[in-house]
């Protein structure tokens, strides 16, 4: 290779080094610092529904319900971020408390929907009312258009790393798949294997 081509093959090479590490760490900054700033945020709310008797998966359980109607625990669980076994401790909690119940849902008898009791809903909107109160005193550090491009810049970021996280996995699955279709199977219990005839005495 002409030396002076190598070298500006090489300058360019660290000019794009010096550009992902510079990306690289400006990233981790913002991450570190959406995660400080979501951490405060998270315990002011968690103060906020604790003066109401309440834990936030519960409050949001009860928030989603109020807002949506009735759901599959399931579908709750996608919107509260909450796994299987989260959202049924939860729905057993507001259960006991007389908050929501569960019906069999019409579409599909062997599934049921969680609705809000008469009590629930009342306790919904109370919670609903002073949670906001008080989260505006958090976000009022924000003007109008602050609010409006954060919603807009989280709920862009939230979806690509949603994205970028379920990627790979989809990926390698179907790498799995791809391999497995070309590879040739060997009959159950079968040796592939010639076996020696024994010779005739």
């Amino acid at each position: 290779m002409n030396p002076l081509a190598f070298s500006a093959t090489m300058s360019c090479l660290d000019n794009r080094k010096d550009i992902v590490v510079t990306q690289s760490v400006e990233a981790t900054e913002l991450w570190f610092v959406m995660r400080k700033a979501a951490h405060w945020c998270h315990l002011h709310a968690a103060r906020s529904v604790a003066k109401l008797d309440l834990c936030v998966s519960d409050f949001a359980v009860l928030s989603v319900l109020r807002a949506r109607g009735p759901l599959r625990p399931d579908a709750l669980g996608k919107r509260v971020l909450l796994t299987s076994g989260s959202v049924t401790s939860a729905l057993d909690r507001l259960e006991r408390e007389k908050l929501t119940e569960r019906r069999t849902d019409p579409s599909d008898g062997r599934a049921f929907l969680v609705f809000l009791t008469d009590r629930g809903a009342e306790l919904a909107r109370q919670a609903s009312d002073k949670h906001t109160a008080s989260m505006e005193g958090i976000f009022s550090v924000l003007n109008e258009k602050e609010r409006d491009d954060l919603r807009h810049l989280l709920k862009k970021l939230g979806k690509f790393a949603q994205a970028a996280h379920s990627a790979p996995l989809a990926t390698k699955r179907a790498v799995a798949v791809s391999v497995a279709t070309r590879r040739p199977r060997r009959p159950n219990n079968v040796s592939t294997r010639k076996r020696a005839v024994p010779a005739p005495r």
